[in-house]
């Protein structure tokens, strides 16, 4: 069955939404929880479950199994709880920040949610509890919780020196003496001649490397057809083994290689020291600093209006709202064109995940290959998707929780532009579980 779901679009954009209705005879007008004086009603609840179930199925859904919803929806239902608890919070607070809404915002939020409505299909907009004052409402939270998370984040210190960042780079090659599987799936150990040709090799990688070849020629005169791997690391960061690290950090100068193979259990290392300080590297180090800083002073004062805020929630009615149905986006491509005219500037700083996930890729990468090499255990694919799917991190999304929110928002300062955009018709597809 599929729900055919239109985005609404101005100045904010709501990703039109999927849902799967709850069970219950429960009112959507019910208070499932509050927050001091204020009460969070069920609709809006399902209302934000039901698009972040649906976005996660549809980016995730592939590694996340048939069983997921069944076995991991009531987290991913008490996190979006958490998040709404956050934003009423960040409503409760923003006049501390000077935040607040212009008349140009109000009015964009209100026609944004009054074209959802009339976009969508009534059967899709009753299952996820949606009304115009539940789509407001949501939106309205959400801007306010961003442009409160970009006061809050302003405060944090965002001077790094060198030496607090420095970081080096090595480069290193393994070699493995390792099991082996099979066409069969049988587990093949080398032969101790075998394991001496590996020992061998490395060795001549190693020579060459000391005598001033660079280590990938050196590879390519030893037969090997495969490249090295640089990392870069600081005294507390960085993917490289501690094995590893306590070598590299008796060299002294760039070039220099480790004097001799470096053995484990299961292989030889040759190790060379590419930069004793690393410029490019040490201001990528920087920023993530700063996004740490950010990450954990957004944390620090959320968590310290949640000790001083009553937060009550209704356990029961929460569990109300079910998994037996999984919803998944489907888009489709129309032209509109609308004019979007806002009073407020809204600067959006990037947020600690973006920054921390763009700056760490590098690692990601050594890191993979280094534990592809070494005995670590590596988690199933299905595994790491479901925890990347469950995971909600306010603090560091609260710039941009489209997945957890349903809605984006886009200031623009003082200008009127006329612009012909792309709004997205997306359909939602319902499985019956």
């Amino acid at each position: 069955m599929l729900k055919k779901l239109l985005a609404a679009g101005t100045a904010f954009c709501l990703a039109a939404g999927i849902l799967s209705g709850c069970s219950s005879e429960a009112d959507a007008s019910d208070v499932v929880a509050s927050v001091g004086d204020t009460d969070i009603e069920l609709g809006l609840v399902n209302f934000l479950m039901r698009y972040n179930q649906a976005q996660l199925q549809t980016t995730y859904g592939a590694y996340l199994g048939e069983d997921y919803w069944q076995n991991y929806g009531a987290d991913s239902r008490t996190s979006i709880l958490e998040n709404i608890e956050t934003m009423v919070l960040s409503e409760q607070h923003m006049e501390d920040y000077g935040v607040s809404l212009t008349e140009e915002e109000e009015t964009a939020i209100s026609d944004a949610a009054a074209a959802f409505m009339e976009g969508n299909e009534e059967d899709v907009l009753t299952a996820m509890s949606a009304d115009q004052e539940t789509v407001e409402r949501a939106m309205t939270l959400y801007t306010i919780n961003q442009k409160v998370y970009t006061a809050v984040i302003a405060e944090t210190d965002t001077e790094v020196s060198d030496e607090e960042a420095a970081q080096k780079t090595v480069r290193y090659v393994f070699f493995s003496t390792g099991s082996t599987t099979d066409e069969e799936g049988n587990t093949v150990e080398m032969t101790d001649e075998e394991k001496e040709e590996v020992r061998a090799t490395a060795q001549q990688v190693l020579d060459a490397v000391k005598s001033g070849t660079s280590m990938d020629d050196a590879l390519e005169e030893a037969g090997e057809d495969r490249t090295s791997i640089t990392a870069s690391y600081g005294e507390d960061n960085g993917s490289l083994s501690d094995t590893l690290k306590e070598v590299a950090n008796e060299l002294t100068e760039d070039g220099q290689a480790a004097d001799s193979l470096i053995e484990i259990d299961t292989g030889y290392y040759v190790l060379q020291m590419e930069s004793m300080f690393d410029e490019e590297a040490t201001e990528t180090r920087k920023d993530e600093i700063v996004s740490e800083r950010r990450s954990d002073h957004y944390t620090e004062v959320t968590d310290g209006w949640r000790e001083d805020t009553e937060i009550t929630v209704n356990e029961d009615l929460l569990a109300q709202l079910d998994f037996d149905d999984t919803w998944q986006l489907v888009t489709e491509e129309t032209e509109t064109e609308t004019t979007a005219e806002t009073a407020a500037e809204t600067s959006t700083e990037t947020t600690a995940a973006e920054t921390t996930d763009e700056t760490s890729a590098e690692s990601a990468e050594s890191e993979t290959a280094e534990s592809a090499e070494t005995e670590t255990t590596a988690e199933t694919e299905t595994e790491t998707a479901a925890e990347s799917a469950s995971e909600t991190e306010t603090e560091e999304t609260a710039a941009e929780t489209e997945s957890e929110t349903a809605v984006e928002t886009e200031s623009e300062s003082e200008t009127e532009t006329e612009t012909e955009t792309e709004s997205e018709s997306e359909t939602v597809s319902e499985t019956e579980a």
